[in-house]
Order: structure tokens, then sequence, then C-alpha cells
């Protein structure tokens, strides 16, 4: 079997015919298979599949094919596709990858060194197809692994257990949710990994009449992870399609908690720094968002556009009524996640960005407070800093020390209520899942609401050992048990 399938391979590498169309496809197939195979996240709508049939696609088929057609007139029709399938290759590749201005000198590179070899082994360009066809088998197999998580997925998981998408706020005051990504909790920057002294933004908060909540956490260790299960109002426990592609649609879309505020009258409004929650361009539930589909990049994942929120928000005229605004911020963000600086350099970049997010946190709320005193404010952080840790990654394979645990959950969460009756609803508020139906059940005043509050367990995908397992209960204890 084996022998037969090599000799095919050889019989098909010398023979004489040339296959221009083969190789233009041999070339989109690989790269369309290997850029979902690493970015199917960022890449989950039609119109970047669209796209990237052109890009990766089509363009090489033309260009192989006329380019060969006017090739054949001469002598070098086998230089011209052993060098252009190389220099496409390279080209796609360098331009998916973070080499700076290296890229360029690569490629220049790529292009003399085809030359050179073509004039040897331009009859062998078939070995390029071959070669591609094979790797994109090779790669076939995650998306195989993610098609099966979409057949097999369901969403079960996000219908609630009572009446809270149709309940009625007795009060309709404007709700602003601010998410300054990664920003800890109070017992971790009074701890000893964080040591950070912020009595003076501790003191502003209480000041401007904030109820902190000391010792609150995320249920999951990611921005996607942990926002797709809080505007759920639900546990996803991992569920392969949430954690591999859908996250984006769901805290974009249509989830729980829009549909609850749109069933008060609420408009919704989407204002952040980077459109990190939109590069999928999922099917937008937000009745306004201050990045346009038109703006976003289909290759890249969109880092270096950026949006003042605080401009953006002051811009903003939005018509009479309630309204709802989920502003993102990407600091203080969280060390780094592949090359460390080194624990003590990482922790002193970390607390500067908290320094930044202090400064840039007043700013939203008195702007916010000029506009309309009476509005509910939250501030609360997807998940904490990971100080403690050499980089993000490593918090993947399991540790025994509880400090590390936490740093990696432990977040802010205050919110300026503007009465006093939240005392009534929020006494168990200490995991994000509950945030918003706490914050429903006092705009509801319905205490029947908190009975169906979800349990207060954060979770791990972990790498070492392999699986999904909570790493802190209900209780705020540091454990290790695999989910069943």
């Amino acid at each position: 079997m084996i022998e037969k399938l090599r000799l095919k391979i050889v019989n098909f590498i010398t023979s004489p015919k040339d296959v221009p169309l083969l190789a233009g496809i041999a070339i989109g197939l690989y790269m369309i298979i290997y850029y979902y195979s690493k970015n199917l996240a960022l890449a989950a709508s039609w119109s970047q599949f669209l796209f990237f049939v052109g890009y990766y696609l089509a363009l090489p088929v033309v260009v192989l094919f006329t380019g060969y057609k006017i090739a054949k007139l001469t002598k070098y029709k086998k230089h011209f596709l052993f060098i252009v399938i190389a220099m496409f290759i390279a080209y796609y590749l360098l331009e998916l990858s973070f080499l700076g201005d290296l890229k360029r000198y690569i490629f220049g590179g790529v292009i003399l060194l085809s030359i050179v070899l073509s004039l040897r082994f331009s009859g062998y360009y078939k070995l390029f197809v071959v070669l591609l066809l094979f790797l994109s088998l090779f790669n076939l197999a995650p998306l195989v692994t993610d098609a099966y998580a979409y057949a097999t997925s369901s969403d079960a998981w996000t219908v609630q257990p009572d009446g809270i998408l149709t309940a009625d706020f007795k009060q309709k005051p404007n709700i602003y949710y601010i998410q300054p990504d990664g920003y800890a909790s109070k017992e971790n920057l009074d701890g000893v990994i964080y040591h950070f002294d912020n009595a003076e933004f501790e003191t502003y908060l209480k000041q401007t009449g904030f109820t902190t909540y000391t010792n609150y956490r995320s249920n999951y260790y990611s921005t996607l992870l942990s926002n797709s299960s809080m505007f759920s109002m639900k546990h996803h426990y991992l569920q392969g399609d949430v954690e591999k592609y859908n996250a984006r649609n769901i805290i974009m879309g249509n989830n729980a908690v829009l549909q609850t505020l749109k069933h008060n009258g609420y408009k919704t409004h989407f204002i952040t720094e980077r459109p990190y929650l939109l590069m999928s361009r999922p099917d937008l539930g937000y009745d306004t968002a201050n990045f346009s589909y038109t703006d976003l990049p289909y290759l890249k994942d969109a880092w270096d556009l950026t949006r003042d929120v605080v401009e953006d928000f002051k811009n903003m005229k939005p018509a009479p009524g309630s309204h709802f605004y989920f502003f993102e911020r990407m600091v203080p963000g969280h060390i780094s996640v592949f090359n460390s600086k080194g624990k003590e350099e990482e922790r002193r970049l970390y607390l500067e960005g908290v320094k930044q997010a202090n400064i840039w946190l007043k700013q939203l709320i008195s702007e916010i407070e000029k506009k309309d005193p009476d509005g509910i404010i939250v501030i609360a952080a997807d998940h904490g800093g990971f100080v403690g840790f050499e980089t993000s990654l490593q918090s993947q394979t399991k540790t025994d020390n509880p400090l590390l645990v936490k740093s990696m959950y432990g977040a802010l969460c205050t919110i300026k209520w503007g009465d006093k009756n939240h005392t009534d609803y929020d006494a168990n508020l200490k995991t994000s899942v509950n945030l918003f139906r706490v914050v429903f059940a006092n705009l509801s005043e319905d205490k029947a609401l908190l009975k169906n509050l979800q349990e207060d367990d954060s979770y791990i995908d972990a790498e070492k050992p392999k699986g999904i397992y909570r790493y802190i209960d209900a209780g705020g204890n540091v454990v290790f048990q695999k989910k069943e």
C-alpha cells in the first residue's frame, strides 16, 4: 500500500505534464486550512471565509495559470511555477507572522533562493504541490475536532432556570458596565505577590459612592471564557464550541443579559478601545458599537486599531430612554503570554498598568456622572492579572500555590448603585457569572431571582495534567477537582 502510494507520487513528480491549476489549488487549500486551524476563533464569519477563498485560493490559481500560459511561450515555464509557488507560500506565511521589518528581508531571501534553486530543480516543483497537500491533511485534524465540537454543541446550557429574561424592572436607570481587562481584586493587590498600595483609588471609589466586593473573582481564566459565561448568566463549563470559536458570538450577540435589557426597553451600546471582541464579525446584538466591521482587517487581530473610549462616549448623543453601555479597555491587562521579562519585571509592568487604569477609570466615571448622576456604574474585570507566574500560559500547569491560583481569578468588582436597597440583593455577589443576575434582581425588586444564582466555582482547561478542573470551589477554597 505504502509502496504503491510512493510510486504514484514519484510518477506524478516526474511526469512531464504541468499542473498550474493544481498548484494554485494546493496553495489555497493549505493556507485556508492552516489559517483556520490556528485562528478559528478570529474567523468564524462567512464574509471572512469568502475573503480567504478569494485571497488564498482564487488569487494563486489565476496568477499561476495565467502566468504559466505566458511562460509557456518560453523555456522557463517550470522555472516560473517553481519560483511563484515558493513566493506565494512565503508571502502568505510571513504575513501571518510577528517578525516585523524582518519579514521583507526573509521574503527577499526566499525570492533569491528560489530563483537559484529553480536553475537546477525547476522540474521538481511538483514536490511543493505534494508537500502542500500533505500538510493540508495534517492541519485538517484540529479542524475535524472543531467540526465535531460544532456538530455536537448545544445551547441548552444558556437556558435560564427562571423567568429572568422577562423580568420587569421597577426602576430603569442607565447602566454603565466598565471592564478594565485583568484588573486584580483588592485581595490580590494587597497580598504578598502584587504588594501594591491602591489606597488612593480605593478611597476615591468609596467617596464617589461605590461598593467594592473584596473577594470577587471570575469563574474562568480568560476574557472570552469569562465574558461568555457572565453575559449568559450561566456556566458553560468550557463547552467545546465556546472555548474554540463561539465565545465572541455569545458575548456580542443577543445573549441573556441583552435580552433582559431589551425586554425592559433599553438601548444597548458597545464602546471599546480595541475591536478584540468584534474580530470574528459576530451578529451584533448591540444597537451601536464604536467600531464598524468595515474598519477591521481580515487577516490580523486588529490589535493596532485603537479608539479613545472616553472621547467616543463624550461624543454620543443617545435618544431619550434607558441605555446600557458596555465599556472595554485592555488595561491593566495581564503579564506576558509568551516571552516573560522575569516575574519581578512582569509585576512592575502590570502595576504600571493598574495606575493607568485608575486614571482612565476616574476620567470615564467623571464623564458618566456629568451626563447622568443617577446611573448604575458597574466596574468589573474579566479575570486577574496572573502576577506571580513567569507567563500567563504557565498558569495552565497545575500549581499548589493558592496565591497563584487566586492571582488568575481574583478581579476588581465595584458598583455605584445609587440607592441603599442593593444591600438586600448583593450579599452573595462573589463571581462574575452572577453579576448581572444580582443587578437585575435589584432593578426588578424580585428576590426570587436570587434563588437561581449559579455556583461560585472557578474552572480551568489545564494542559498539565490535561483536562477541565474546578480550581476554586464555591466557598473560595483552592481545589483541583476534575470536571466529569
